[in-house]
C-alpha cells in the first residue's frame, strides 16, 4: 500500500472515528433532554391536571353505580369520558389479573368459594395511571 494511500485511510479513519464520537454525544444529550422534558411533562400533569382528572374520576365512580331510569345513558357518557382519559395518556389499571398492591387498595377482603387468594371478586372504584404512575389505586374487594 502506498504511503498516500495509507495517509488517506488515516485521515478517513480518525473523520469516521471523530463523527462516531460526536454521535455518541448527540445521543446522550438527546437522550438527557428527553428526561428532562418528561419530568417537567409529570410536573405539569401533577399540578395542572392530576386535580381535573381525578373530578372526572369521581364523575365516572358515581355514573358507575347508577341505576335505574337513564342507565343507559348514564353509561354511555362514563364510556366517553373513558375515552376521553385514554385518548389524553390517562389508562385504566387493570383488575383482571389479580391483586396488586401497587395498583389496587384492598378496600375488603372475604372468602369466596371457587376464588383463590388474591382473585379481585368486586371493583368500588376505578384505578388510573398515567406513563407507568399510579395517581389513584382502583378500590377492590378481594378473595381471602
Amino acid at each position: 500500500m502506498s504511503a498516500d494511500l495509507a495517509g488517506k485511510l488515516d485521515v478517513l479513519t480518525d473523520l469516521f472515528k471523530r463523527r462516531l464520537s460526536d454521535d455518541l454525544d448527540k445521543r446522550k444529550l438527546l437522550e438527557e433532554q428527553a428526561r428532562r422534558i418528561q419530568q417537567v411533562e409529570g410536573g405539569l400533569f401533577r399540578d395542572l391536571q392530576l386535580p381535573l382528572v381525578l373530578g372526572v374520576a369521581a364523575v365516572i365512580d358515581r355514573l358507575d353505580r347508577h341505576e335505574g331510569e337513564g342507565q343507559e345513558h348514564s353509561h354511555a357518557i362514563r364510556d366517553e369520558l373513558l375515552d376521553l382519559l385514554e385518548r389524553n395518556g390517562i389508562r385504566q389499571v387493570a383488575t383482571d389479573r389479580g391483586f396488586d398492591p401497587a395498583n389496587h387498595e384492598a378496600i375488603a377482603a372475604r372468602a369466596e368459594a371457587g376464588h383463590p387468594p388474591g382473585t379481585v371478586l368486586e371493583v368500588w372504584s376505578r384505578g388510573y395511571a398515567r406513563h407507568g404512575w399510579v395517581f389513584r389505586p382502583a378500590r377492590v374487594v378481594v378473595a381471602r
